[in-house]
């Protein structure tokens, strides 16, 4: 079985070999390998996943590459095609609008049960720490990293709730947005505008209010849905 190596590594997206790690499953570990390529964005959207390749690059049996195809199928990871076999999924406009209307609720009734448990100045600080993060990515000019910052700083804002089942949904959003986001030709070109909106939502939760936090909220996810959503349809055309 194995620990698997970095990705990044070598030009073959799945070249991770498993050797034998304590505790941590073959199965476990495949799941993880491919999902990390879908993630990262070095298996694309409409790939074709070959179980027979897959195994080889990992040095593993079929049986887990199959096993953990039907999970990130489950999850949404993966589509599956009869008679073809399983694809790198792809989003749709329908998808994306329904991944960010569930993000808005989730987030919105965490930052209610915020509101009444009351915020300290460490939970400001650690808002703040993304803000200076996000903002040096801003002059390095680096998307990616900007991207997963942002999902950083909403989620250090959702977890104020002290609610693990909301944030283990709340990531299971993102990570599927970051995968549909990483669609060719998609860029996150407004980063100083959402840095500011970042900005004005930690300083109303600074000054307790709420009504503007949950405003500031509200337009900062719709706005980012709205230009996914059309970025497909742009595609579509």
């Amino acid at each position: 079985m194995a620990r698997l190596a970095s990705l990044g590594a070598s030009p073959d997206p799945v070249a991770k070999k498993v050797t034998a790690v304590e505790g941590v499953s073959v199965n476990a570990q495949v799941y993880e390998a491919i999902k990390t390529a879908i993630l990262s964005g070095q298996l694309r959207p409409g790939v074709k996943l070959i179980h027979q390749e897959l195994a080889q690059r990992l040095a593993v049996s079929r049986t887990p590459v199959r096993e953990s195809l039907e999970r990130l199928y489950q999850e949404g990871f993966v589509t599956r095609i009869a008679r073809r076999g399983f694809f790198v999924a792809e989003i749709d406009e329908d998808e994306a609008r329904e991944l960010y209307e569930l993000r808005e609720a989730l987030e919105l009734f965490a930052l209610r049960l915020t509101t009444v448990r009351g915020l300290s100045s460490a939970d400001l600080r650690g808002l703040e720490s993304f803000n200076k993060r996000y903002r040096q990515l801003l002059r390095d000019d680096s998307t990616r990293e900007r991207m997963l910052v942002d999902r950083d700083w909403h989620l250090s804002l959702a977890a104020l709730a002290n609610n693990r089942v909301l944030i283990r949904m709340l990531e299971s959003v993102f990570e599927r947005l970051i995968l549909k986001i990483r669609v060719d030709g998609y860029r996150t070109v407004r980063g100083q505008e959402a840095l500011n909106e970042h900005l004005a939502m930690t300083q109303a939760l600074r000054d307790e209010n709420w009504d503007s936090a949950q405003k500031l909220l509200t337009s900062h996810i719709r706005g980012a849905r709205r230009r996914l959503v059309s970025h497909l349809a742009d595609l579509a055309d």
